[in-house]
């Protein structure tokens, strides 16, 4: 009798294994796809993860979280190599970079111009749709579908089967084209680097090599010595100290004796060889500015100058920072060499978007630094980038960077790479530095000034982003993969000891600047209310909670609110140290000089309204 027990035991012991590997196997697919766990500890569960699982009971369409091809999971790494061949070849080469003959990649919606910085039209916030099942009533009722990240005020009705042609004009009123049919070439053009021969170090008579930017310079004889600015003249604001336009041939000649002569120092005895530095400056060329002086660089002592300046590529991914895109532009525009602009017709969350950074390069908006821009055109959405938006995220760098340095001619191993957000913004004196100084060593971070919102609510600390090397290492380490610079792995990347061999230098990291003395900017959704409502919605699947999946967060009243108090989507209040347009790296200078353009960066718009407008 007690055996029978027992086998009855066993069999139903059996039984249950065998329907928990059943349920195992049954939604092996939907854990495939996304991580519960992290599903669930995050404070706001996204409830689209609930619908993907519980679909599998009642058989129903896919949901927007569902992969369109259930049995192709997320790539195993972020090497293009590893991922479908039309992927490789896009970002391995230039060819697959978005020809014009893919309908695919050419589909897009017709937005309005954003031109020069402006406020955008409030888009209206319906809930989120399945997207074919948008697709397939669409088919049904002959109508143009809307995708969430396109405003309202865009839209255009459409009669059946009449094809409506939208005429936008530029700033002159001259009516362009769509962008897409006359980028042309644009998108797999290569860049010829050229030598930088700007003469950016003097040699005084006694025979000192100065820094012209950094050092003190007499005035021709006969004239009165200009005081320098001091703290309190220029009221802490960062002052770019330029050499008045003189002779080339004449400056050289009285910096050494006549700048001796100023600082009260007498001319009897053995005359010193060495540069007088300007306030901000340091070291016996004057040319290391106070960011890196006060860094925590530890080859300071065996700087440099060098003969032939390094050439510059910083490397950007753009969506609709426009207004932050012009500040970096005219902070860098004599320090950089090469801009990489990479646009995709993808949002992060992977619906369709406008080509707004296309259409103003070619309507003229950015002529003033064309030259140095080369336009990078992401035509897809990576595999898993909608279940994991992290992939996506991390591959809008890894093409950048690939497609970017592969059109790149000419490029030395010791130049420099940088890659930013478009809401990181280096300095300009930092990025000189790089450039004419040989001794420093790689990879090099960049602490940067913390703001959100606008430049009026200035975050504790610092900042601190790993942000750029040479080209070579990252030819070498990082298999020109960006995001692999950004995650400060390179002693675990299987080229690191080789490449260390290679060059005879010991690899440590360092940082421009430091918590207290800041080597750039990082502000975070410093946009217009209707910009943050534009960000909320075309954000990544993966950076939970996602605040755009939640209407009340959309709402322009809610965002002015956040903007006025410094509040978080969370409903939490951070601490913000006091700060002043006047103090020293407030904000980039250009912005400064533009004050009424970026007014609305630079000085809390809602800070004294009683009452704030709907809308």
């Amino acid at each position: 009798m007690t055996w029978m027990k027992m086998r009855r035991h066993r069999v139903f012991l059996l039984c249950t294994v065998g329907l928990c590997v059943i349920s195992f196997l049954h939604y092996y697919k939907a854990l495939h796809y996304v991580s519960l766990l992290r599903e669930l500890s995050a404070p706001y569960p996204n409830i689209k993860s609930f619908i993907m699982v519980t679909g599998f009971f009642w058989k129903e369409r896919a949901t927007p979280l569902a992969s369109a091809v259930p049995e192709e999971g997320p790539p195993p790494a972020l090497r293009p190599s590893d991922t479908k061949p039309r992927a490789a070849e896009d970002v391995g080469g230039v060819k697959g970079a978005g020809e014009l003959g893919d309908a695919e990649g050419l589909a897009m919606e017709a937005g309005e111009d954003p031109g020069m910085p402006r406020p955008w039209v409030r888009p209206e916030e319906p809930p989120h749709r399945d997207p074919e099942a948008t697709q397939e009533q669409n088919e049904r009722q002959k109508v143009t579908p809307w995708h969430p990240n396109q405003p309202a005020a865009h839209l255009r009705q459409e009669v059946p089967q009449v094809v409506v042609v939208v005429e936008e004009l530029d700033p002159t009123t001259a009516p362009t084209a769509d962008p897409l049919e006359t980028m042309g070439d644009l998108h797999r053009r290569t860049y010829q680097l050229q030598n930088d021969r700007t003469p950016y170090f003097v040699r005084t008579k006694a025979g000192a090599l100065c820094f012209r930017q950094g050092t003190e310079v007499a005035p021709p004889s006969g004239q009165a010595k200009v005081p320098s600015p001091t703290a309190a003249a220029n009221h802490g604001q960062r002052q770019l100290l330029q050499q008045p336009m003189q002779s080339q041939q004449q400056a050289p000649q009285h910096t050494e004796e006549q700048a001796s002569t100023l600082h009260g120092k007498p001319r009897r005895g053995k005359r010193l060889v060495k540069c007088v530095c300007r306030p901000g400056w340091h070291g016996p060329y004057c040319g290391v500015p106070t960011m890196v002086y006060h860094s925590n660089l530890p080859t300071k002592e065996r700087l440099t100058p060098r003969e032939t300046p390094r050439r510059v590529i910083n490397a950007i991914n753009v969506n609709h920072e426009f207004d932050l895109l012009h500040v970096r532009f005219h902070e860098l525009a004599d320090a950089v060499d090469l801009f990489l602009v990479c646009e995709s017709n993808f949002t992060a969350y992977g619906d369709r978007r406008s080509m707004r950074f296309l259409r103003l390069l070619l309507n003229g908006t950015y002529d003033y630094i064309r030259h140095k821009i080369l336009y990078v055109f992401l035509n897809h959405f990576p595999d898993g980038g909608r279940q994991d938006g992290w992939i996506a995220d991390d591959y809008l760098r890894t093409f950048l960077s690939r497609n970017g340095m592969s059109r790149v001619m000419g490029l030395r191993p010791d130049d420099v790479f940088i890659i930013n957000d478009a809401d990181e913004i280096p300095a300009r004196e930092g990025v000189l530095f790089l450039k004419l100084f040989d001794g420093w060593t790689e990879p090099f971070a960049i602490h940067m000034r913390k703001s959100l919102y606008g430049f009026f609510w200035k975050q504790l600390g610092s900042l601190e982003v790993v942000s750029g090397c040479t080209v070579g290492m990252l030819r070498e380490v990082y298999d020109n993969d960006g995001i692999r610079l950004r995650r400060r792995e390179y002693y675990t990347m299987p080229g690191f000891r080789k490449y260390e061999n290679d060059t005879g230098h010991i690899l440590v990291q360092w940082s421009l600047g430091s918590p207290f003395h800041f080597a750039g900017w990082h502000c975070s959704w410093c946009f217009t209310p209707e910009g943050i409502h534009l960000k909320l919605i075309s954000a990544q699947n993966g950076d939970f909670p996602r605040w755009g999946d939640y209407e009340d967060k959309r709402d322009l009243k809610y965002i002015r609110e956040l903007i006025r108090t410094g509040g978080w989507f969370d409903g939490s209040m951070q601490e913000y140290p006091p700060s002043d347009p006047k103090e020293h790296m407030y904000a980039p200078k250009y912005m400064l000089d533009n004050y009424e353009r970026y007014r609305y960066l630079l000085e809390n718009p809602y800070a004294t309204s009683t009452k704030l407008n709907g809308g």
